[in-house]
C-alpha cells in the first residue's frame, strides 16, 4: 500500500491581515506583497522537493484562491476545485471588524471564545467540524497527495482534532502566513512530519524529511 500525503496550507498573508481585521467570510480578503511571496516560496520548495500534488482543495474565500493559483502555477496538480467546508468561520456581524471585538462578545455572553456562535454564524467548534468531515473524505480517496488550502482557524481546529489536543491549546496550533502542515497517511494513525513550518524554514525541513 502507498503512503497518502496531505499538505494543509494556510492561505498568505493578506492586506486586511495586517490592519488587524477578522475577516471571516464577510471579507474575501487580497494578498499583501508579503503574502504573494511566501506562497510563491511555498510552491517552489514543494517543487524543487520532488513533491507531486495530484488534487488541489481550496476555500472560496478570494484570499485562498489566490493563494492556490501561486501554488498551482508551481505545482500544477491535475485536479483544482474549490470545497465550501474550507471556507473561513462565518463570524456573523464580527466578519470585517477589528479581532478584539470577537474576545469582548465571548466575554459579554460569558462563553469561552471556540463556543462563540453569532447569531446566524458558526463557533470554532462548527469548523472543526466540517475540515474532520473534509479530511475523513480525503483520506477515503483514491488520491496520493492532496493540497488543502485553507484558513488559519481551520486548520488550527484540523489540528486539535488529529493531535488530541482540547481548544485551550487552539493558539499553539494557528498556522502562520503561508504555513505547511505536512501530514503522512499509511495503515496506522496518521503522522504529522511536519506542523506550520513557515515559508522560510520549508526547503531546509523538506530536505530532512524526504532523505529519510
Amino acid at each position: 500500500m502507498h503512503s497518502k500525503h496531505i499538505f494543509l496550507i494556510k492561505h498568505g498573508e493578506t492586506e486586511e491581515n495586517l490592519r488587524g481585521i477578522h475577516q471571516g467570510q464577510a471579507v474575501g480578503g487580497t494578498l499583501s506583497n508579503r503574502g504573494g511571496d511566501d506562497i510563491r516560496k511555498v510552491g517552489d520548495s514543494l517543487a524543487a522537493a520532488g513533491i507531486v500534488v495530484d488534487r488541489a482543495l481550496v476555500s472560496p474565500m478570494s484570499r485562498c484562491r489566490e493563494s492556490a493559483a501561486l501554488l498551482t502555477a508551481a505545482l500544477a496538480p491535475a485536479d483544482v476545485r474549490v470545497d465550501e467546508r474550507l471556507a473561513a468561520k462565518d463570524s456573523g456581524h464580527l466578519g470585517g471588524r477589528p479581532r478584539s471585538f470577537a474576545s469582548a462578545e465571548a466575554t459579554r455572553q460569558g462563553v469561552p471564545i471556540h463556543q462563540l456562535r453569532t447569531p446566524g454564524g458558526e463557533s470554532s467548534e462548527d469548523v472543526q467540524v466540517r475540515y474532520m468531515r473534509l479530511w475523513d473524505e480525503v483520506c477515503a480517496g483514491p488520491h496520493r497527495t492532496t493540497v488543502l488550502v485553507g484558513h488559519g482557524g481551520g486548520i488550527a481546529c484540523l489540528l486539535l482534532w488529529l493531535t488530541g489536543s482540547g481548544f485551550d491549546c487552539y493558539l499553539e496550533h494557528v498556522p502562520g502566513s503561508a504555513c505547511v502542515t505536512w501530514i503522512e497517511l499509511d495503515e496506522g494513525a496518521p503522522r504529522i512530519r511536519l506542523m506550520n513550518v513557515p515559508p522560510a524554514d520549508l526547503p531546509g525541513r523538506l530536505a530532512a524529511r524526504t532523505a529519510r
